[in-house]
């Protein structure tokens, strides 16, 4: 927000600089009668302009709007060949410029508004001073010189500040978007790094699951969508493997149990073998002892 006293300042630095000083601000107030006779059929000039140009008559609803607008003019030229320049009149002209801002009227359209009200104005100026001209009174050129400047000076010094104010509105606008545009980038941003933290403590917890659900800002949606993706991938992926390892589980188990039933087999057949070994010495040592007695027999 601009400050009033640094406005007034400038007003002040201003009016040095053009040299609007007391003598030209005389001459000004010396005219504010005429203008306030002048200025509506200027005005009226001017909105006639308007109302034949499509880029300025778009700013204006209806003839009542126009007529209210006029009115307002009328009252600001008041208010300028007053030649006083104080913070009411500082406060009017920012007025103007931030509204021309807010409705978009650029300061061309304003230039040349002013451009044929001042015309008109130095018209009405020369017409009532030229019947004295012309019995070439002593100083007399001098003077239609001097309010006829003053009246330009003012009106330019109108145009300066209300451009300026003009300009730094929009300034001011586009400084707040911007803002605006860095507060939605830092929003998005911690909505982004929130959504891919959670997903990868999720991973990181081994639970291939949790897909990316909520809302995301649009510059961001191809992001889920590919990390949506490797999760999927990643759990088929797994659910491969796992598939796989049961599978493999599976047959483990089953070459097991036939390595038990064949170590039971082989251990019933050592058994059998055992036992034939056996008998086998038992029906040798029975053998030996026939034999044994046929030869004592013999004998």
């Amino acid at each position: 927000m601009t400050d009033p006293n640094h406005s007034q300042n400038n007003i002040v630095e201003r009016l040095d600089f053009i040299g609007l000083d007391q003598e030209a601000r005389t001459a000004l107030r010396n005219l504010q009668p005429l203008v306030g006779r002048a200025i509506g059929p200027a005005l009226a000039v001017f909105y006639d302009k308007v109302r034949g140009t499509p880029a300025t008559r778009k700013f204006f609803g209806d003839e009542r709007h126009m007529a209210g607008a006029k009115n307002a003019q009328e009252r600001h030229w008041a208010l300028i060949t007053e030649a006083e320049f104080t913070d009411d009149y500082a406060g009017a002209v920012r007025k103007i410029g931030k509204t021309h801002a807010r409705i978009g009227l650029e300061p061309r359209w304003y230039i040349g508004g002013y451009a044929v009200v001042v015309e008109q104005l130095i018209h009405a100026v020369v017409k009532e001073q030229w019947p004295r001209l012309l019995q070439r009174a002593r100083h007399r050129p001098e003077g239609v010189a001097k309010a006829i400047s003053s009246l330009v000076k003012a009106a330019m010094l109108d145009m300066d500040v209300a451009i300026s104010v003009y300009l730094e509105t929009l300034a001011d606008e586009r400084h707040k978007v911007e803002e605006a545009g860095k507060d939605t980038l830092r929003q998005e941003r911690e909505i982004v790094a929130a959504s891919i933290g959670v997903g990868l403590k999720k991973l990181a917890a081994k639970d291939l699951t949790y897909r990316m659900t909520g809302e995301i800002p649009d510059a961001y949606r191809q992001l889920q969508t590919d990390f949506n993706e490797v999760a999927i991938h990643l759990e088929d992926a797994m659910t491969s493997v796992s598939e796989s390892t049961n599978l493999m589980s599976s047959g483990s188990r089953e070459i097991s149990t036939a390595a038990d039933d064949l170590a039971r087999r082989t251990e019933q057949q050592a058994a059998s073998l055992e036992e034939t070994a056996a008998a086998l010495g038992a029906i040798t040592e029975t053998v030996k002892k026939s034999a044994a007695g046929a030869s004592h027999a013999r004998e």
